[in-house]
């Protein structure tokens, strides 16, 4: 079984427990402040990571570590995890656990290009606009890249809509390059 499917698994294991308990945001929350502290501290780090640990030990110390900052769900998760050793999967598993969340959630992401930054205003009508082309709520990262000269370029899923200045241009290059200048009146 390979780590993707393994993260699945245990992603639609706790989106099931999370829907449940009306708490699929706070779990996304809760993995990733999680993952953060595992990240950031090298000793919690070593510790999670650890195969040398002792599986009694680890769980003490992550319970320590993590009572009253995470719900017991969360906890639990993680016990479940070390007993099944699978802490190394715990990354994968929280990218999984955001696709299914976003997908129950009805929630798609976009990531649009625009040579300059966009007010609210653009921003808040290109969201609308992308919700209603796709029916679903839309999720915009805007990235800024002069580059494209002006326009926007726009990709959503496998879906891209490029509407730059400088895709234009090349459209309009090849338009010309095709033209058979002597039917219009031009000789070499």
């Amino acid at each position: 079984m390979n780590n993707k499917t393994v993260a699945k698994r245990y992603a639609q294991a706790l989106l099931q427990i999370a829907q449940e308990k009306n708490t699929i945001d706070l779990n996304e929350k809760e993995i990733n402040d999680c993952l953060a502290s595992i990240n950031a501290y090298e000793h919690l780090n070593r510790i999670w990571f650890s195969e040398k640990i002792m599986a009694a030990d680890k769980k003490q110390a992550i319970r320590q570590l993590f009572k009253g900052k995470v719900s017991d769900i969360i906890i639990n998760f993680l016990m479940v995890l070390i007993d099944k050793n699978r802490e190394a999967f715990l990354p994968d598993i929280f990218t999984e656990y955001k696709k299914l969340a976003d997908i129950t959630k009805n929630i798609t992401n976009a990531e649009v290009r625009s040579a300059v930054a966009l007010t609210d205003k653009d921003f808040n009508e290109l969201v609308t606009k992308l919700s209603l082309m796709s029916g679903k709520n839309v999720r915009l990262r805007v990235t800024v890249d002069p580059s494209i000269i002006g326009g926007l370029v726009v990709k959503m899923g496998d879906k891209v809509i490029d509407g730059s200045v400088v895709k234009r241009l090349s459209i309009m290059k090849k338009s010309l390059k095709n033209i058979q200048f002597s039917k219009i009146g031009v000789r070499d």
